[in-house]
């Protein structure tokens, strides 16, 4: 269970925050949430897949590090071999919670920043060297603060458009299971099943006037990365093979 609190400059004046990659700080996962205006980055590095909550049918979106629970292979360490780095596993500890959750459409739900006190990232000894500082003394914001809220922002807004998104390729058929077949160097033979990904064919044959649509909404470059992307998995059979 998490401890999140709202964060606030009186409180936390002097906590400072850890930005140190490793499987100490939770990274070592197999499957890590993401947007999909990062697809532009992620798919230069990781396999993108579509997954499907078996609760409510949702579809989201997930970057693919490993072949199992607990395996990152970019994770080597305290580094993080690979040019662009999740912005869900960035944004960690920092969360956006809401004052007002109920609120309706067009009333303001009052959004916060909050905090996970129980994340191994928080250093609540302010004399420590160890992480960043969130306020200075005067209880502005320190620059690594203005980034965190930055890139929430950026976190926020990419979590609505990929609802949307994911919600177009399924409404018009446009999702597809990804059955992806591995064998590693040792021999051993894998195949895994719960993943999708963009059915190349049937956007093909789309009408005319969906793929203006997804062309001005910007789906139609995204639904050719995420497809695109699928290619990584030979990059991440060769990096459990290297291990």
């Amino acid at each position: 269970m998490s401890n999140t609190v709202a964060l606030n400059n009186e409180s936390h004046r002097n906590l400072k925050v850890m930005t140190k990659r490793g499987a100490a700080f939770g990274e070592a996962t197999h499957l890590v949430p993401v947007v999909a205006n990062e697809l532009r980055n992620l798919v230069l590095e990781y396999p993108v897949c579509i997954t499907k909550d078996p609760k409510n049918g949702q579809f989201s979106l997930c970057a693919l590090l490993g072949f199992g629970p607990g395996e990152n292979l970019f994770l080597q360490g305290e580094n993080w071999d690979a040019q662009y780095v999740p912005m869900h596993i960035r944004r960690q500890p920092f969360m956006v919670g809401y004052r007002n959750p109920e609120a309706g459409p067009g009333e303001d739900k009052g959004a916060v920043i909050t905090l996970d006190m129980d994340s191994p990232r928080v250093n609540r000894d302010g004399s420590s060297a160890d992480g960043e500082r969130l306020f200075d003394d005067e209880g502005s914001n320190t620059p690594f603060m203005n980034e965190v809220s930055d890139l929430l922002g950026q976190l926020m807004g990419g979590m609505e458009s990929t609802t949307a998104f994911l919600k177009f390729l399924a409404d018009n058929d446009l999702i597809e299971p990804a059955h992806i077949n591995v064998q590693f160097a040792s021999g051993e033979q894998k195949r895994y099943e719960g993943l999708y990904t963009v059915n190349d064919e049937k956007l093909q044959q789309l009408e005319a006037d969906k793929l203006v649509y997804m062309h001005q909404h910007g789906y139609l470059q995204a639904a050719y990365w995420l497809s695109a992307s699928m290619g990584q998995v030979r990059k991440l059979i060769q990096r459990k093979n290297q291990q």
